[in-house]
């Protein structure tokens, strides 16, 4: 069972999501948002843009130190983990079978997806499975 229901992200996280994705171009982004859970809404407050290790555009990597800076990070400022973010630069938003077999949170956590396909980006929340997939709240606030 997810420790939230609803993902609430504040319009300038979205943007610097977006941002990110769009400054990796052709390659995958991967970064972390984090914040507070109160009354059933992970309410994000911090980005932690993690540099992808294998610089390829179908797959991520997050990288180790960059992981281990973030959390270290979360935790001095008492923040949950909320969210993995990665790009999809040129297909849609929606978990691919890789991002399925590399889930190691279960449904602890969003995965959010930036999809660069269409001409303005599109930015989506998933429950990731062990095979499947669902649709996670997103509010971008």
């Amino acid at each position: 069972m997810p420790p939230f229901t609803t993902l609430v992200l504040p319009d300038a996280l979205r943007a610097e999501v977006v941002a990110h994705a769009r400054g990796e171009f052709p390659f995958e982004c991967c970064g972390l948002l984090a914040g507070t859970i109160d009354a059933g809404a992970g309410v994000a407050t911090a980005r932690f843009p993690i540099r992808n290790a294998l610089r390829s555009p179908t797959d991520y990597l997050t990288d180790a130190r960059g992981m281990f800076d973030a959390f270290r990070a979360m935790r001095a400022g008492g923040l949950e983990l909320l969210a993995v973010y990665h790009s999809h630069p040129t297909s849609e938003p929606v978990p691919s079978a890789r991002d399925l077999a590399c889930n190691t949170y279960g449904e602890t956590v969003v995965h959010l997806i930036a999809g660069l396909a269409a001409a303005e980006p599109e930015v989506r929340a998933w429950w990731l499975g062990e095979s499947e997939y669902r649709e996670a709240e997103l509010r971008v606030d």
